[in-house]
């Protein structure tokens, strides 16, 4: 990320989520986009106003606060959502985190304590537990960035959703009837699939596909795309923190922020002429932004001609042969 740290400011996102309630923006906001949503000093007052202005809310957390204080007064929020999020998923690769102070089983211990209790205090909320996985080999990436540790085969998808599941089935106590139908099911994954699979009711585990975020870490040339489809602004946008209004939460770095908060009110932005044109392009497969068609683009030329359509193709025709949702119970 080549952006400046920081965190928003509160007042700030105070208004920004009066402005979505009141104009009926989106169903639910959800805290997350490069950054730990509970390290903001004020991120109990924001939650809090959120409730107050009758805002869903979801959290995305990569779980390291919620075995401590915070963890505890979170108890005392209902939300729509919970996602923690594991790049490391056993103790081997949690090394790589560098996670300095906590140690994997603290860290798992501190996880898993909370879901107990806040799933039997609210098991309306829906809980994930989320995964990243590759579907093809990670070595290029490796060989530019260092050593990466995600899930990259079927065996290793299934013998880590069996485990985990075995542990949240301890945790609820589930009877023996479920715990082998789940198993045999999850003996059915593949990792090459974008997999959500409800192992009890508003439980999930979901697996996120690691991928080059845009070229993010390809130092090859990249053809712009001649053509191309995304759901950026179509399902959801992004807030970053400095106030910059981006067209999905893949682009960490703002590059296509179309308004910041700082100028002009969200309801300026989105009506702008700038949005229409964007979002009226993907509707008819064109790519109006510059970094869209970047980040949607090719370092090869076999690559340019075939990826706009096998982009359109997959996100609109075969994504039900990608997208594998499954209910174990």
């Amino acid at each position: 990320m080549k952006r400046s740290y920081g965190y928003m400011d509160t007042a700030l996102a105070k208004s920004l989520i009066t402005e979505l309630s009141e104009n009926k923006v989106c169903e639910k906001i959800t805290f997350h986009v490069m950054g730990e949503p509970t390290l903001h000093k004020d991120f109990f007052e924001i939650l809090e106003h959120a409730d107050h202005a009758g805002m869903s809310v979801g959290l995305t957390t990569n779980g390291s606060g919620l075995g401590t204080g915070k963890g505890k007064k979170l108890l005392f929020h209902r939300l729509h959502q919970i996602d923690v999020s594991f790049q490391t998923p056993d103790a081997k690769s949690f090394v790589l985190r560098k996670a300095g102070g906590i140690n994997f089983d603290n860290y798992l211990k501190g996880v898993f304590d909370f879901f107990a209790e806040y799933h039997k205090k609210y098991p309306e909320t829906i809980f994930k537990f989320r995964f990243l996985n590759t579907r093809f080999s990670k070595k290029s990436l490796e060989k530019r960035k260092g050593a990466i540790n995600v899930i990259s085969s079927t065996r290793e998808l299934r013998n880590i959703f069996q485990d985990w599941a075995g542990r949240v089935y301890d945790i609820i106590g589930a009877d023996e009837a479920l715990r082998t139908k789940a198993m045999k099911a999850l003996n059915k994954l593949t990792a090459y699939k974008w997999n959500v699979i409800e192992i009890c009711p508003n439980v999930f585990f979901e697996t996120y596909i690691l991928e080059d975020w845009g070229h993010a870490f390809d130092d090859r040339p990249v053809r712009d795309a001649w053509a191309g489809y995304c759901f950026g602004m179509r399902d959801h946008f992004a807030v970053l923190h400095n106030g910059d209004v981006a067209l999905c939460c893949i682009d960490y770095d703002g590059n296509t922020a179309i308004g910041n908060l700082h100028k002009e009110s969200l309801k300026d932005i989105l009506s702008s002429e700038k949005a229409k044109n964007i979002i009226d392009g993907f509707k008819k497969f064109r790519l109006e932004h510059p970094y869209c068609k970047k980040c949607l683009g090719s370092s090869s030329l076999a690559e340019w001609l075939f990826k706009p359509v096998a982009s359109v193709v997959a996100l609109k025709t075969l994504k039900p042969f990608f997208y594998n949702k499954t209910k174990v119970f």
